[in-house]
């Protein structure tokens, strides 16, 4: 009787579907299949199908650490379901030192982290036996403000972009922009000048998210858009009435492939939809918003898509203890997550690959 062996094609469209956790365990079966899942076709097949993850970025000593989990929403039962994909510790050779390590963005598999006072490191965590590291920056005074962001071009160019803001002596609180660019494959910093519209001096701390070749920041009710085909740096209008709400905790997302805007109170929840350059709002809440809402002691995290065309909004709590938990905009219901956390936890949407990084100045760890 002939050994009855399965295709190729087959074993990739099985192993495609698999989580994460599966497919690294069986790159271990044999030196085959760990060449299947290193091939060309096959990264690209399940990174079609991969699913957003949530990435946990906790500040522990003596070395802050990375967690990846999948998430499953369980509609019936009101809950979100968590698999422990990995966790990395931050204390690698490449991150030894006092200073802090904040998140710049992930596309594609590919995370960018932005060790402060020393450098840019890009790698995948799922392949995490290289990564990359961005030459030096060029020096910031004690009275610059920075921000990043990370992505990629609809021609493929990945990309990192620095904003930094200079304080304007005449206007107390307003600051000029600059624009750094770094495109993976050049190893070199690009200054792109100065950009005609001006920030909050004190505004524009928080990474940008990416969203179609795109990468936005939120500032104080301003929203700014760098364009990574073009390089061009421009403010968008925000949604009427985002700012009538003094309260209110507002935070960028992206929702079913599409720029978000959430914005909470105790007096109730908005989500905009950024549809064709316009604003739409999607999810209005007020009479029914959940009780624990009408406290300020939460703090929105991240957006994230789940099942039957819901959204879902990622928080840190602080009723007895600080815990990380889900909300449904749609069902205005709690989903339990049973994760402890702290305000000081950044949680974001990853979505897994097995992309290696880059064959640009790459140190093994």
């Amino acid at each position: 009787m002939e050994d009855y062996v399965l295709p190729e094609s087959l074993i990739l469209d099985v192993l495609s579907r698999l989580p994460v956790k599966t497919i690294v365990r069986c790159k271990c079966v044999c030196k085959k299949w760990r060449d299947l899942v290193s091939d060309t076709y096959f990264v690209d097949l399940h990174l079609s199908r991969s699913r957003p993850c949530l990435m946990f970025h906790q500040y522990k000593n003596p070395h802050p650490i990375l967690v990846f989990v999948e998430v499953e929403h369980e509609v019936d039962y009101d809950r979100l379901t968590i698999g422990h994909v990995k966790s990395l510790d931050l204390g690698l050779i490449a991150f030894r030192s006092l200073n802090q390590i904040f998140e710049v963005g992930s596309i594609n598999g590919l995370i960018c982290l932005r060790h402060e006072g020393y450098a840019i490191y890009i790698f995948n965590p799922v392949v995490v036996e290289e990564y990359m590291i961005l030459p030096e920056l060029t020096f910031l005074d004690c009275f610059s403000r920075v921000s990043y962001g990370f992505g990629v071009s609809m021609g493929g160019e990945y990309k990192v972009i620095r904003i930094i803001g200079r304080r304007i002596p005449e206007e107390r609180f307003m600051a000029s922009v600059e624009i750094e660019v770094y495109t993976l494959g050049t190893d070199q910093w690009r200054t792109l000048g100065q950009s005609p519209y001006h920030i909050q001096y004190r505004g524009l701390l928080v990474s940008g998210v990416f969203v179609n070749s795109h990468v936005y920041w939120f500032d104080y009710i301003q929203i700014y858009d760098f364009d990574l085909d073009t390089e061009t740096f421009e403010l968008i209008p925000p949604p009427a009435g985002l700012g009538d709400d003094h309260e209110s905790k507002q935070m960028l997302g992206v929702l079913k492939g599409s720029l978000s805007l959430f914005s909470g109170s105790s007096l109730g929840f908005n989500v905009w939809v950024m549809k064709e350059s316009s604003w739409h709002k999607a999810i209005a809440i007020r009479e029914t918003i959940y009780p624990i809402f009408r406290s300020q002691v939460w703090k929105p995290l991240c957006l994230i898509d789940g099942l039957n065309g819901t959204s879902i909004l990622i928080l840190c709590v602080k009723e007895d203890r600080e815990n990380v938990v889900g909300y449904c905009l749609n069902t205005n219901k709690i989903l339990d997550l049973n994760i402890p956390g702290n305000y000081w936890m950044v949680i974001s949407t990853y979505r897994p690959s097995f992309i290696k990084t880059p064959k640009l100045w790459i140190r093994e760890s």
